[in-house]
């Protein structure tokens, strides 16, 4: 039985419609002409690369045809202005994924979206000025997560209207050099942040001067958080672990990078000790030896691969630390004791006190560094 019935124009539209059944199933490539049957449960999504369209006020006209809660994600290539207000009445959208040659003229259409999440911004002719028309919106009042991707034209003043999105909690900035003057901005702008990332890349690598005063304030910063105390400390060693290599090292470090590519995963070798309950962790960090714990279950790819990691630089250390692996399946209050959402993740913890975390995969080298830097004896920084 349907559960509801979408009107697409009865010329279609361009572009890639998808169906999705939460729960499972396969999803469903479908034709966005005439009546779309929908079940309960089921989900659209939207893709299309207008990028070189003969006409795109051709493709903004077909969008602006669109019933009002057709999508819960588009994402949206070759955007113009007329195609980003035309995709901005689209009030069921939970993601929004934008690229193109739009400016801020186009992004300050895009306040009427009430249940919107995610958005994602890429054109280098954005300054951020049109972010200040979404003070007050349905859409400023709903997002969470914000990325702004090659926006090279990006000014920092204009983080400031980003102040008034109470549940924006994660930016990420892609492409984009992020100095002192931007990290201040976000500062002065957005206490509520507790996210910030940075895609590193050429040209764009993350100065460790503005990675400390980032972490300095709280901020979690690509996967990584310090107690402000300890911001210093952790930046250096994410700046020595991302120096080059030197001559003569081998490849196990490189072969660590990729190794999320490869078909199998490294052996454990049980150096980690794993613990269930919370008392007996408890017990492990009372003790005068840092504890590493990971963060880890079953069912988590990354995980296979990181917790041998983890295992050679406890090894490593030998009776100046002790490795901890928590699966959270089984123990349940691991990540509310530690307020990780996701696995992996990895915190270092002496004498009761957070040192430093991390989540997702690092290499040997990085961790080897962090803990290094960190103090613990036998830790190779390389």
């Amino acid at each position: 039985m349907s559960a509801r019935v979408i009107e697409f124009p009865a010329g279609g539209i361009p572009g890639t419609l998808v169906r999705y059944t939460e729960g499972g199933g396969e999803p469903v490539e479908l034709d966005a002409c005439g009546e779309v049957a929908l079940s309960s449960g089921s989900r659209l999504v939207y893709v299309l690369d207008a990028t070189g369209a003969d006409d795109p006020d051709d493709v903004a006209a077909a969008l602006a045809q669109l019933p009002s809660d057709a999508f819960v994600v588009a994402d949206l290539s070759g955007a113009t202005d007329a195609m980003v207000r035309a995709i901005g009445g689209q009030r069921a959208l939970k993601t929004l994924l934008l690229a193109g040659d739009f400016t801020d003229e186009g992004v300050a259409a895009l306040g009427g979206m009430p249940a919107l999440t995610d958005l994602v911004l890429a054109s280098p002719r954005l300054t951020g000025a049109g972010l200040a028309a979404l003070a007050g919106s349905e859409t400023a009042a709903s997002l969470d997560t914000l990325v702004l991707s090659e926006a090279t034209a990006f000014r920092p003043e204009h983080l400031g209207a980003l102040a008034g999105m109470p549940r924006l909690a994660s930016l990420t900035f892609d492409g984009m050099a992020v100095g002192h003057d931007l990290a201040g901005a976000l500062l002065a702008h957005l206490p509520q942040l507790a996210e910030v990332s940075v895609a590193e890349r050429a040209g764009h690598v993350l100065d460790p001067a503005v990675l400390e005063r980032l972490l300095a304030a709280g901020l979690c910063v690509n996967g990584i958080s310090a107690p402000p105390a300890n911001a210093a400390l952790v930046a250096a060693a994410a700046a020595e672990a991302a120096m080059p290599a030197e001559d003569g090292e081998d490849a196990e470090d490189d072969d660590d990078e990729d190794g999320a590519g490869g078909e199998e995963a490294p052996e454990e070798r049980g150096v980690l000790r794993e613990v269930v309950t919370e008392d007996d962790l408890e017990r492990l960090l009372a003790g005068p030896v840092p504890v590493l714990v990971g963060l880890t279950a079953p069912w988590c790819g990354p995980c296979a691969y990181l917790m041998p990691v983890l295992e050679d630089a406890v090894e490593a250390c030998g009776a100046a630390l002790t490795g901890v692996k928590v699966d959270v399946d089984r123990a349940a209050w691991a990540q509310e004791r530690f307020g990780v959402l996701g696995v992996p993740g990895v915190l270092l913890m002496r004498e009761g006190r957070e040192v430093f975390r991390f989540t997702g995969v690092a290499t040997r080298r990085q961790v080897g560094n962090w803990l290094a830097t960190a103090g613990v004896p036998g830790a190779t920084a390389r």
